[in-house]
């Protein structure tokens, strides 16, 4: 993380500039604490870390090797680029900057040293289809804007970059295969966008259009644009999500069935839990993998303690796995395929400890409101004051009709309570590493005024545990 490279003093003594594009925080905290328990989880089976390496384990991710070990962290941007064509001088280097939200990120720039001739492609251009939507869970890239800016950059610096580079992978070398490289990589995401969107405006559902959907010869020339992490199958989906969203217009999906109560029925109308494993096991035999994935899928959440139904689909997803030229499908059909065998993950989930300190108050609430179970607090409408007294800032959480609102900058004469404590003391009570009696008795939280009311929101905080994928949440 960042903390191998400076430290928050060195970046507070403005020996160290942290430049980053407009919105950038705001996605952080978007990305890590609103959805980072779920993303987290989920990012176990797109990068199979816990898979042993080898031939019937984890060989890569698709976009590099493997997953760093190290400790991540955050530390503030002390500027903002806003605008591409924004140009700064760093340590006597001039920079140029290009924003592009919205492409392989929602906050996102390249960058052009014009004195070098070099051009940053940041993640926009790798060695690898890149993802739409990563299966771990992220906001739907936009296929359209993402070669619209790799196009701009182009049009931009095409003529005038002698190397370009990325923040994964390898440099490309000398004009000519620089501008080639971001042709086909700019035709790639366009072709992606504009096939899925022609296919779903003749009618065709998200699945349809994955199973249609094949690379035209003149992309299978270079490896830089194969589904080794993203694929056209996902991509396409993700670009009909972006425009058309979950539903594919048939009503029959609009409201079906939750997995254990259809599974059961599937299991039901199939004949049986032992018919269904003999017409699965038959479908396996031909190599039908994908069918007895599905199939069996509804064995498992109908009875998540048969091992016969569960060692059956581990089967079926270890040889999807093989057969993945993609590194994140192999590794989460080899992670589904382990669960199945040795049973879910179970492990405290992470909240963004690690960024918590870097955040604003308001960002706090909103992790906060994300942890709120309003089952676990026994008071009708409060309002209750807080004081930060690293940050001199006065705020008011409101809670009522079992949601929580903020008022900053504010205190409430008549508050039902009030807490005067810092923001790293909230941070760390919220990521678990510190319990609210601990920081009550070392004196760095003090309650004023209704402290059961206090306990009692603490106490509805939800601490958020891995959750299983693969089977029942009743199971676990």
């Amino acid at each position: 993380g960042i903390l191998g490279v400076t430290s928050q003093e060195e970046v507070d003594a403005g020996n160290v500039r942290i430049i980053a594009p407009d919105g950038f925080l705001e996605e952080v905290v978007r990305e890590n604490i609103i959805a980072g328990p779920m993303m987290a989880r989920r990012a176990h089976y797109q990068f199979g870390p816990l898979l042993p390496t080898g031939p019937h384990g984890q060989v890569d991710i698709g976009l590099g090797q493997s997953l760093p070990l190290g400790a991540s962290h955050l530390i503030p941007p002390t500027e903002t680029v806003y605008e591409t064509g924004t140009e700064l001088e760093i340590d006597g280097l001039r920079v140029i900057f290009q924003n592009t939200p919205d492409a392989e990120a929602p906050s996102e720039m390249n960058f052009f040293f014009p004195d070098r001739n070099l051009l940053c492609m940041a993640e926009n251009c790798t060695h690898t289809m890149h993802n739409l939507y990563p299966i771990r869970g992220a906001q739907t890239r936009d296929a359209l804007a993402w070669s619209k800016y790799i196009h701009e950059a182009l049009l931009l610096w095409g003529e005038h970059t002698d190397i370009m580079f990325a923040t994964h992978h390898w440099p490309r070398f000398g004009k000519q295969d620089v501008q080639d490289f971001l042709c086909l990589q700019r035709d790639v995401y366009r072709w992606q966008h504009d096939q899925t969107m022609r296919l779903a405006n003749m009618g065709y559902v998200p699945t349809e259009i994955a199973e249609t959907l094949k690379l035209p010869e003149e992309f299978l020339q270079e490896s830089h644009v194969q589904g080794y992490y993203g694929t056209v199958s996902h991509n396409s989906k993700a670009v009909y999500t972006k425009y058309l969203g979950w539903y594919d217009g048939n009503p029959a999906n609009l409201n079906p069935l939750p997995p254990v109560e259809s599974g059961k029925k599937y299991v039901e109308y199939m004949g049986g839990t032992s018919q269904l494993i003999k017409k699965a096991t038959k479908a396996f035999e031909e190599g039908d993998y994908r069918w007895v994935v599905q199939v069996m899928n509804h064995a498992v959440f109908a009875d998540p303690t048969n091992s016969d139904v569960r060692n059956l689909q581990a089967d079926a997803f270890e040889q999807l796995g093989y057969q993945s030229e993609s590194g994140t499908w192999r590794n989460a059909y080899l992670t589904a395929a382990r669960e199945l065998r040795y049973g879910s993950l179970r492990i405290p989930a992470s909240m963004g400890r690690q960024i918590a300190h870097a955040i604003t108050i308001e960002q706090l609430f909103d992790m906060i409101g994300v942890r709120f179970n309003p089952e676990k607090f026994n008071y009708g409408p409060v309002r209750i004051n807080w004081h930060f007294e690293d940050l001199e800032e006065d705020h008011v959480l409101g809670i009522q009709r079992s949601t929580i609102y903020h008022d900053p900058h504010i205190t409430d004469d008549a508050g039902d309570a009030g807490i005067t404590t810092t923001r790293k003391t909230i941070a760390l009570i919220l990521g678990g590493q510190k319990t609210l009696e601990e920081a009550f008795e070392a004196k760095e939280i003090v309650i004023q005024g209704n402290i059961e009311l206090v306990n009692s929101f603490f106490e509805s905080q939800e601490s958020f545990v891995t959750a299983p994928l693969i089977e029942p949440k009743e199971t676990y």
